[in-house]
């Protein structure tokens, strides 16, 4: 008996050590605690916060009485979605413990967003901290007659006077250099805090929409990519967005590649591809009848298609994030004698982006884009100025 106790004992302690050493060891994932003021039941989700072409579920909880909880694993901070009803906020989810708040009887049936207070997330509380920053700029006294031009427009436009119409644009011009300088401060904050936070998931997410082509000169697209490093690279908006515009710019739809074919309808329902369109150098067009630069750049369009003739340059206009009504009537309207060709979004494409599949395909980063190719397809310019476009016609054709 003395010798099974002798064995007994000692098999005790292993084992009730082992079990104190379990219960010891810290969990080193998250929890996220909510509570919902206003809504005792329903589902949560999380999903990926910075992809528009598929919605990406992470995680799915009940909400009971009013509370919900959700407990995993990051290999680095990120920004999530908290959907709740179809409608969403969002946060930087990290390991730790995260409380979120949220008001459910503030929301109003027609809101796609709902607002939270989230404690717990130091990514969180330091991404609100760079926008408010940011945003305080536009609050900035110095900026404050920049409001009389906001101000004159609505005025002129709720009076349809053409003389306030006129005040209002004279006042715009006179203060354009105040507006840059705003602009300018607002940019540089963000370039300032990705430059010196260059493995920062909060910095890419901070940069935002303004790593996009029209708002970064090509040197600057090719800087800031190759500026992020670490976790900062393993961030959904890092991955989704601003690869894509890089690809796209440098890569699969830059100078050099082949332009896509796609087939479209005319404005009489004819299909149209672009292998079929004849001319030597043809230029593609994205744009639609809200858009006024698109609409600005038409007589000089005009110009160069009389200049060389449609065996020479050949013009393709695609219709995009527009209604096909207002579309052909802009046409109608501006007296378009080149191809049109219209590039409708289903309803289902429309909740991910108002573009059209073929608008999708270019990768279009906005209005007008477009992209000069020879008759083999090859993209000679993407998203050239006038003076580029007018240059390069020039080499191309000898006058």
């Amino acid at each position: 008996m003395k010798k099974i106790f002798k064995t007994i004992l000692p098999m005790a302690i292993v084992l009730l050590v082992t079990a104190n050493c379990k219960q010891k060891v810290p969990f080193d994932g998250y929890t996220v605690t909510g509570t919902v003021k206003g809504l005792d039941t329903g589902w949560v989700k999380l999903t990926e916060a910075a992809n528009r072409n598929n919605v990406i579920v992470l995680d799915s909880t009940e909400i009971v009485n009013g509370t919900f909880k959700f407990k995993g694993k990051v290999g680095a901070p990120d920004m999530v979605n908290l959907v709740i009803e179809n409608k969403s906020a969002q946060f930087f989810l990290e390991n730790g413990d995260i409380n979120i708040a949220i008001d459910w009887s503030t929301v109003k049936p027609e809101d796609w967003r709902f607002t939270t207070i989230v404690s717990g997330s130091k990514s969180n509380d330091e991404y609100e901290r760079l926008e408010a920053e940011s945003q305080a700029i536009f609050k900035n006294p110095k900026y404050a007659p920049l409001d009389s031009v906001r101000e004159a427009y609505a005025k002129a436009k709720k009076s349809k006077d053409p003389k306030l119409l006129e005040e209002a644009e004279a006042l715009q011009k006179k203060l354009n250099p105040l507006s840059e300088e705003r602009s300018a401060e607002y940019i540089k904050a963000k370039y300032d805090y990705a430059k010196n936070n260059p493995s920062s998931p909060v910095a890419v997410y901070f940069l935002g929409y303004q790593y996009t082509e029209g708002r970064m000169s090509k040197g600057q697209l090719q800087e800031f990519y190759n500026l992020f490093q670490g976790d900062a690279k393993k961030t959904g908006f890092y991955r989704n967005h601003i690869t894509k515009v890089y690809k796209d710019v440098f890569e699969n739809l830059g100078e050099g590649n082949k332009a896509p074919d796609f087939t479209l309808n005319t404005v009489d329902g004819t299909a149209l591809s672009l292998a079929d369109v004849k001319g030597k150098y043809r230029l593609i067009d994205f744009w639609a009848s809200w858009c006024i630069p698109c609409r600005e750049s038409f007589p000089h369009l005009r110009e160069l298609r009389k200049k060389y003739g449609t065996d020479n340059f050949e013009i393709i206009g695609i219709g995009t994030a527009d209604e096909e009504d207002k579309w052909r009537k802009a046409i109608e309207d501006d007296q378009i004698s080149w191809l049109q060709v219209y590039d409708d979004a289903d309803m289902g494409d429309k909740k991910r982006s108002p573009y059209g599949p073929v608008a999708r395909l270019y990768g279009v980063p906005h209005l007008p884009t477009t992209f000069l190719i020879d008759e083999n397809q090859t993209i000679l310019l993407r998203n050239a100025t006038k003076e580029e476009l007018d240059a390069k016609l020039i080499e191309l054709l000898g006058y």
